[in-house]
């Protein structure tokens, strides 16, 4: 029975969601992100307004379950070490979400600067999150 720690796995979770938070805000790629998804200020506005707390919600969940499957993952093949981690989350992401990201590309007609923009935050995100699970064992 693999025994799954917890408490990585809720930092990993709210560690991404600082990154994503920092990466699509002005600093970064929030103005381009918004110009490539033809979001206005006003539609953000009024997002809020609707409760888009909810969305955050329901993303923070999936965000646990991926770290947890992360977590199941380097347990089961005994990762040890923060750079294990990061390894590990890096063949994740190279082959699960570059691919599906890349479909977003081809068939959704996507523009690649948004598909790059998204999918290396899930790079990011996972690296770090892939490090912290492999580093507290």
């Amino acid at each position: 029975m693999y025994t799954i720690n917890f408490w990585p796995v809720l930092v990993a979770a709210v560690v991404s969601f600082g990154i994503g938070a920092l990466w699509y805000s002005p600093i970064l790629f929030g103005k381009e992100w918004m110009t490539l998804t033809k979001m206005s200020d006003s539609d953000m506005e009024a997002a809020k307004a609707r409760g888009m707390w909810r969305s955050y919600v329901v993303h923070f969940i999936a965000t646990l379950i991926s770290f947890l499957v992360l977590a199941f993952i380097s347990t089961t093949i005994g990762i040890a070490n923060a750079g294990d981690g990061a390894y590990i989350a890096f063949l994740l992401w190279l082959g699960f979400v570059l691919p599906i990201n890349v479909s977003e590309y081809l068939w959704k007609k996507a523009p690649i600067k948004l598909v790059i923009i998204d999918t290396v935050n899930v790079l990011v995100s996972l690296l770090i999150g892939g490090a912290i699970i492999g580093a507290w064992r």
